[in-house]
């Protein structure tokens, strides 16, 4: 009996020292790991767009492995500017140690960025630039670049003779901005080349399919169209289809959606520029999780894209692209 009392004290300090070891490491992972609370704000949060959603992923998966605590929200639809400020605000209130903004508009955006930064908060900007630059790290895709690949596509299809026709979402967005430049610089090192005209679908695809059908009405000689992004493809690929222009009108453009992959494979849509929208979330709260760590986040980060067209879809690395949750 005295034996096993002597054993008990000698143990008390051994179980003491255990229980203080327990709630340091428990105190130390809570400081290293939830407690950093970033607020991730897409442009879209509509659970059928694929780019946003792939987005999200890439979010979730980094706060997963950087063990932080990511709350990530979005308007309906990706027009709807103001509700995407009010979501800022809602989230400047709520405090979070990091906010990681994919801003709806390069211009309206800017004073309620500027908030986060008067609050204290560390603020990452994702896919599309604004105004001034407040963001303490900006990732996205090197528009300009997938662009000039965009145009050169176009130039290789109609064998150096390209027509073309530039289908965009608005005039004043920098990504569309950047995409039409690069465009513009790869078709100009081809003679002849001629650029019909840029044609705005505000996003619908409705607008694009009415656009393209009076631009092909009113330019026969139109061998080739560009459309900048998900929508404007597939408005002006359903024109083309339905005037079956399939063969004489190539088609390059923006996304990687199950229905544009469909386009490629049918012929209707010739390549398609894809990006890495699970790269942008991922190196989205990346950054985010650095500034709060009090390290320096890479101030831009570029992310590149690739052409893939009906030929090159199925090679291994196009695969992961486009069916980027399928295990391998």
């Amino acid at each position: 009996m005295q034996t096993h009392k002597k054993i008990v004290w000698m143990l008390m300090p051994l179980l003491a020292l255990g229980a203080y070891t327990a709630i340091l490491l428990q105190s130390v992972q809570t400081e290293s790991g939830k407690d950093k609370s970033i607020i991730v704000i897409m442009k879209s949060n509509d659970i059928r767009t694929e780019f946003w959603q792939t987005v999200r992923a890439g979010a979730k998966t980094a706060a997963k492995e950087f063990q932080a605590k990511a709350d990530i929200r979005g308007p309906l639809q990706e027009t709807d500017v103001h509700e995407q400020i009010g979501l800022v605000e809602q989230a400047i209130a709520e405090q979070p140690q990091a906010i990681v903004l994919a801003p709806a508009d390069d211009d309206l955006l800017v004073p309620v960025a500027e908030k986060v930064r008067q609050a204290g908060i560390k603020l990452v900007v994702i896919d599309s630039p604004l105004d001034g630059n407040p963001g303490d790290s900006f990732i996205a895709s090197n528009n300009l670049d997938a662009g000039r690949k965009a145009g050169r596509a176009l130039a290789s299809m109609t064998k150096g003779r390209p027509a073309v026709a530039i289908l965009s979402d608005k005039g004043s967005s920098p990504t569309a901005t950047d995409r039409e430049n690069g465009i513009r610089e790869a078709l100009a090192a081809n003679q002849p080349a001629a650029v019909v005209g840029t044609r705005y679908a505000a996003n619908q695809e409705e607008l694009a399919y009415q656009a393209t059908k009076q631009l092909l009405a009113d330019h026969p000689e139109i061998n080739g169209m560009i459309c900048l992004n998900e929508t404007a493809t597939l408005g002006a690929a359903k024109a083309i289809k339905e005037l079956n222009k399939s063969a004489s009108v190539k088609l390059v453009g923006f996304g990687a959606s199950i229905y544009e992959i469909k386009l490629l494979e049918e012929g209707v849509l010739h390549a398609t520029l894809v990006q890495k929208p699970f790269n942008i979330g991922y190196l989205g709260v990346k950054a985010a999780v650095e500034l709060i760590d009090g390290k320096k986040a890479n101030p831009r980060d570029n992310i590149d894209s690739t052409v893939v067209t009906k030929e090159n879809m199925y090679d291994p690395e196009n695969q992961k692209l486009l069916f980027p949750f399928v295990e391998r």
